[in-house]
């Protein structure tokens, strides 16, 4: 029973239309330094586990500069990166690894869109126009990891 309450405070919360961000400046593609280019398709799982064990994780862009700058690295194919709606599918929200909101300004036209009905509860780069697509997390993409600027102060 508890547990079940706590998942609910959970879904409640990432509904809620006030999501708390990390404080922290984001200048065009500065977050996303140092990224991995992962020259091997795997499911969504999979490569959240690959990138944790390089001590990474996966790429979470904010700008469509971050977005074109993962598909200008890593060439135009459709990648993984560090989103998915696992607890927020109720409401449709699609989160980082570190719990902000994917910004609606790098999502596709008319994404996410849960195509055909399937459950589509992780998100990638499209090979073809650069935007966040969703995605099946069984399916095979190619991860993009970055270093976890998260752990670093950035006030130093």
């Amino acid at each position: 029973m508890r547990s079940f309450i706590l998942l609910s405070l959970a879904v409640i919360f990432l509904c809620s239309e006030t999501t708390i961000v990390k404080a922290g400046r984001h200048n065009e593609i500065q977050s996303m330094r140092n990224i991995f280019c992962v020259n091997a398709t795997m499911s969504w799982v999979n490569a959240r586990q690959y990138c944790e064990g390089r001590s990474q994780i996966l790429a979470m862009p904010r700008t469509i500069a971050e977005v074109e700058h993962v598909h200008e690295t890593c060439g135009r194919k459709r990648h993984w990166i560090g989103a998915h709606q696992f607890f927020a599918r109720s409401c449709n929200k699609f989160m980082y690894m570190d719990n902000t909101e994917v910004p609606r300004k790098v999502w596709a036209n008319k994404q996410p869109d849960n195509y055909n009905g399937f459950s589509e509860d992780c998100a990638g780069i499209h090979e073809h126009d650069s935007r966040v697509h969703d995605y099946e997390c069984h399916l095979k993409l190619y991860p993009v990891c970055m270093d976890d600027d998260t752990l670093v102060d950035e006030e130093l």
